[in-house]
C-alpha cells in the first residue's frame, strides 16, 4: 500500500510505502486493554501507617485475677487505656472506637498495575495505528471525514513556532479540529480541582509522530488538544484517548520510515 507525501504547504510531493501496522485488523478490545494497562502504572500506591491507632497504651487482659482485669468489672471487656491507680480510660485500637484503627484500610501491597504480553501490546499498537488510518474510524471519533493517514515531509520537524504549524494545519484544511478544542476548553471545578494539577479541561485533537527530537515537540504543545511524540515512544493511549480508538494522526516521512524499520525488526 502507498501513502502520499504531502509538504508543509499541502501539496503533493511523493508516495511512501506503508508500514505493515497501517494494514493491521482493528482489534477495539486489545486496544481497550493496553490503555487500561498504560494507566493503571500511574496509580500511587497508598495506604496508612501499619500501627495508626495501636500507637496506645490500652490492652485488654482477661484473665480473672490478673492485675488490671476487665472480668466481673461490670464495664465492657474490651481494650481500654490505662490510667494510674488501675483506673480504665476510653476504649482504644479497635475500629468502631475513637481514633482506632481502620478494618480493612487500603494496603501497600496491593497489585494495582494491570499486566499485558509485549506481543499482545504490540498488536494493541498496530491496532490502534491501523484505526488512525482508517476514514471510518476517525469520522466515528472526531465526526468529520478527513483523507487519513496524513504523511508530511520531515520539514514539518523543523517548524519552530506554533504559528508556522497552525498555518501548515490550516492548508491542510484540518484547522477545524483546533477550533473543536478551542471551544470545549472548559475549567475544572468541585472536588476534581483539587485533585488535579491542571486548571482545563480540553478535547483531544491531533497528534504528530516525528522520528526524533526536533523543534516540533515544544511548537506542538500550545495547541490546543495537540501532541507531539517521537515514534520510539508512541504509546496506545496516544493513538487512542481513553480507549476510543481514530484519533487524528499526522506522521512525518522520517517516522513512518522508521515504524517500517521496526515492524520489519518485530
Amino acid at each position: 500500500m502507498k501513502l502520499q507525501v504531502l509538504s508543509v504547504a499541502g501539496e503533493k510531493i511523493g508516495d511512501v510505502e506503508a508500514p505493515s501496522a497501517f494494514s493491521e485488523k482493528v482489534r477495539k478490545d486489545l486496544i481497550v486493554r493496553a490503555v487500561r494497562s498504560e494507566l493503571s502504572k500511574k496509580f500511587q500506591p497508598k495506604a496508612p501507617l501499619k500501627v495508626a491507632g495501636l500507637q496506645t497504651s490500652a490492652e485488654y487482659i482477661g484473665v480473672k485475677d490478673a492485675y488490671r482485669t476487665m472480668k466481673n468489672r461490670g464495664t465492657q471487656r474490651l481494650p481500654h487505656e490505662k490510667l494510674p491507680k488501675g483506673r480504665y480510660g476510653r476504649v482504644r485500637m479497635l475500629p468502631f472506637a475513637v481514633t482506632g484503627r481502620r478494618a480493612h484500610p487500603p494496603k501497600v501491597e496491593a497489585i494495582l498495575a494491570e499486566k499485558m504480553n509485549k506481543k499482545e501490546y504490540m498488536k494493541a499498537l498496530h491496532s490502534a495505528i491501523a484505526a488512525s488510518a482508517s476514514p471510518e474510524a476517525v469520522k466515528a471519533r472526531t465526526g468529520s471525514e478527513y483523507k487519513v493517514p496524513y504523511v508530511i515531509a520531515d520539514d514539518i520537524e523543523l517548524l519552530k513556532k506554533t504559528k508556522e504549524v497552525a498555518k501548515m494545519l490550516e492548508s491542510l484544511g484540518l484547522i477545524n479540529e483546533i477550533e473543536k478544542s478551542e471551544r470545549s476548553r472548559k475549567r475544572i471545578t468541585g472536588v476534581r480541582k483539587k485533585r488535579l494539577t491542571r486548571a482545563y479541561k480540553v478535547r483531544k485533537s491531533i497528534l504528530f509522530v516525528v522520528s526524533k527530537d526536533c523543534s516540533l515537540l515544544n511548537s506542538a504543545a500550545s495547541i490546543p488538544g495537540a501532541k507531539a511524540v517521537k515514534v520510539d515512544e508512541l504509546k496506545v493511549s496516544d493513538l487512542a484517548p481513553g480507549g476510543l480508538p481514530g484519533r487524528l494522526v499526522i506522521w512525518s516521512k522520517g517516522a513512518i520510515a522508521k515504524l517500517g524499520g521496526q515492524n520489519a525488526n518485530n
